[in-house]
């Protein structure tokens, strides 16, 4: 096997995950969201084991995303793409058939003159980032209706802290918005609005960070590890006190310690802001990391994990005990980053 760094992909967890989720909402249809490569565990392998398991219905970022998807989920799912279309991609969404999330007044118009390909209709509520004014249902409710759209849509701003005013303020204005589409479907929660209550639930909810381990649900939700990332140590050797350890000398050893370095680095993924703070895990015992996160290399300490510590022993810094958003706070971070920054030199893994 391969001394790369390693990222298992447990597909079973993530389908575990989807269904926990769908069941918060058993009313509305629990979709799943694959943008950047299935938030870097792989498009194609997540897609198809969701499609295979019930999920009928995906978002991605762009449409070159969504024909990654089309190919894995086979013709009936439907896939939105939420950034919308741009001039140069229009090919795309008829060649894979994919439905436009349209966000502004150009985006409305340029899908205007695309024909009657399907489309959603995304609403800023409060996020301020991408979406139609909330005023436009009143002002040209007439001219959207008129499109047909197979979704209404918006993007909670602060739902991972459930007492936020905001939360209450979007549920709100999108309620009125809902109300100018009829029988139209409708969206609103993200993975933490899937916390909020059925009240966020309409028709769909849009999971994504959860679906792989991700967010911090409430203490009865139980979220399954979607990746297990693991390196192989290099060299284990002898430090004593007042020894310094790796670029800048930032750690300063407090007494005699016993040292591991570990092929892994930010070059792969693990930020440089994990460097002093990040724990590895061997055979079950803490190893946190010891001096500057580098390129290829981090070095932790092993001195209570002897005597599995030895060289082409692979050490856990994601999985059932690094876990995602535990490792993403010591770093100053989220789960996101963590996950859609896996390198390309990092080897997937499908068991």
């Amino acid at each position: 096997m391969s001394s790369l760094p390693r990222a298992t992909v447990h597909l079973d967890n993530i389908v575990a995950n989807w269904r926990t989720l769908a069941a918060l909402h058993p009313k509305a249809n629990t979709s799943a969201v694959l943008k950047a490569n299935a938030y870097g565990l792989g498009t194609e392998r997540v897609a198809a084991a969701l499609a295979s398991a019930g999920c009928d219905t995906f978002f991605v970022a762009y449409p070159e995303e969504g024909a990654v998807v089309r190919k894995a989920v086979g013709p009936d799912p439907s896939i939105f793409i939420l950034n919308g279309p741009a001039p140069a991609s229009m090919h795309l969404f008829h060649a894979h058939s994919l439905i436009a999330v349209l966000n502004s007044p150009a985006q409305i118009r340029l899908w205007s003159d695309a024909g009657s390909l399907p489309c959603a209709l995304h609403f800023n509520t409060g996020i301020n980032r991408l979406g139609l004014p909330t005023s436009m249902p009143e002002t040209d409710g007439d001219a959207l209706r008129a499109m047909n759209p197979v979704l209404v849509m918006s993007h909670l701003a602060c739902a991972d802290e459930p007492d936020h005013e905001l939360n209450a303020a979007q549920l709100a204005a999108f309620r009125k918005i809902t109300d100018a589409f009829p029988g139209v479907p409708a969206s609103l929660a993200n993975s933490a609005g899937c916390y909020l209550g059925r009240d966020y639930g309409f028709q769909f909810t849009r999971p994504g960070i959860a679906l792989y381990g991700g967010s911090v649900p409430p203490a009865r939700i139980q979220l399954r590890h979607a990746v297990t990332l693991d390196a192989e140590i290099l060299s284990v050797f002898p430090v004593k006190a007042g020894d310094r350890v790796g670029y800048g000398a930032t750690f300063t050893a407090p007494q005699d310690m016993l040292l591991a370095t570990v092929g892994l680095g930010y070059a792969d993924g693990v930020l440089r802001s994990a460097s002093n703070c990040f724990i590895g895990w061997l055979d079950g015992v803490p190893c946190p990391v010891t001096g500057r996160v580098s390129m290829d290399l981090i070095t932790i300490d092993v001195s209570k994990a002897q005597p599995s510590a030895k060289a082409g022993v692979r050490v856990e810094f994601l999985g059932a005990n690094a876990k995602l958003e535990d490792q993403a706070a010591r770093a100053n971070t989220l789960g996101y980053e963590l996950l859609t920054g896996l390198g390309t030199r990092v080897e997937r893994l499908y068991p």
